[in-house]
């Protein structure tokens, strides 16, 4: 079934549920649940942050006419988390779950993880000069860099509509379908947003450590972080999907956001290259969707001096360095855009109530 035909079955039969009965629970407060886990609880007032104002952004995730794809809502300060709420099943919280496009951001991080360990040396180096096995006859596609893949700017032509369900049905090789795409503009010059990108990502980092990149993930960056409950799928020829299918509960996707607000380093230890993620956290393109700025799979927020990853159904994780603030918001993804309301305003809240 197309995609889009998909979305629209699952917005028609969630808009005749949401007409005939409550969706939400009913408003319970944030506080964070002791479940014994790494993370140390505290209070707004102990993080210096204005309960009122969070009283507000977390209200609107338990009305039944906003944010309606909300599946939670955790505030993170100073590497501890002040407020936490599952508005449609408290049990949501031991439930790991497709982050979905987010999932773009984790393979950057990936990125900067083979830098880190030696393993990738420059982004200059070209994808063909990786895996030339997996090109077609066109030479003018042998000049796509790694660089031009984490922008989104490799000049293939691939329609998240129409490619991403191709990729996911493939049954030959994933790469040799993404690149036999028409290339229908120069490499390294104009931004395509797209889920078959992150996918060649996925295989140079297959090809660098000699391992899937769900595997490598689970080496370099779950196992330091105590992520034990988790889920990458990946294609038909076993490679990990770069653009999408990461699974995380979300207090174990808080704990990526504060890997990055510390610079990449976890006890004592430097998981990911702090220049890589300085780099890839900074403007490097505008994006041909909306014209907002964005880096190597992360979208950058200048207006707060933060960056987010963003996924389907409006969820997102959201980092503010002056702040000392990671927010993590999760959703269900499987439906149209009109129920993803509007993050600026969870974000602006949110960031508003740090004093």
């Amino acid at each position: 079934m197309p995609k889009y035909v998909f979305f629209l079955l699952i917005s028609l039969l969630l808009s005749s549920c949401f007409k005939d009965e409550q969706f939400n629970l009913d408003y319970a407060g944030y506080e964070p649940l002791s479940i014994g886990d790494d993370w140390q609880i505290s209070t707004p007032e102990a993080e210096n942050m204005d309960r009122t104002t969070l009283d507000v952004a977390y209200k609107l995730i338990y009305q039944d006419d906003r944010y309606l794809m909300a599946r939670s809502l955790l505030v993170f300060r100073n590497g501890n988390l002040v407020a936490e709420a599952y508005p449609n099943d408290p049990d949501d919280i031991h439930k790991y779950a497709n982050i979905q496009s987010c999932t773009k951001s984790i393979s950057s991080i990936i990125t900067g993880i083979a830098i880190q360990n030696s393993q990738l040396s420059s982004l200059n180096e070209q994808l063909y000069d990786i895996y030339p096995e997996y090109f077609d006859s066109d030479i003018s596609k042998q000049t796509i860099t790694i660089e031009d893949a984490l922008t989104m700017r490799t000049g293939l032509e691939f329609d998240n509509d129409d490619h991403t369900l191709e990729l996911f049905q493939t049954e030959g090789n994933s790469i040799e379908y993404i690149l036999s795409q028409e290339r229908i503009y120069p490499s390294g010059t104009i931004m395509n947003y797209n889920d078959g990108a992150p996918h060649l990502i996925s295989k140079v980092i297959e090809k660098k450590t000699g391992k899937t990149m769900a595997n490598y993930a689970e080496e370099k960056l779950f196992t330091p972080l105590n992520i034990t409950d988790w889920m990458w799928e990946s294609s038909k020829d076993n490679t990990t999907y770069g653009g999408f299918s990461l699974y995380l509960k979300p207090r174990d996707f808080g704990k990526i956001g504060q890997l990055l607000l510390q610079g990449g380093e976890w006890n004592n230890q430097q998981i990911i290259d702090s220049t890589y993620l300085a780099e890839a956290t900074q403007t490097k393109v505008s994006a041909n969707l909306n014209n907002e700025p964005y880096g190597y799979y992360f979208w950058v927020l200048p207006a707060v001096n933060g960056y987010c990853a963003l996924g389907h159904g409006g969820q997102f994780l959201l980092v503010v360095p002056e702040k000392r603030l990671v927010v993590v918001y999760t959703a269900w993804p499987y439906t149209s855009d009109q129920f993803f309301d509007e993050r600026s305003e969870l974000m602006s809240l949110i960031i508003s109530s740090c004093e």
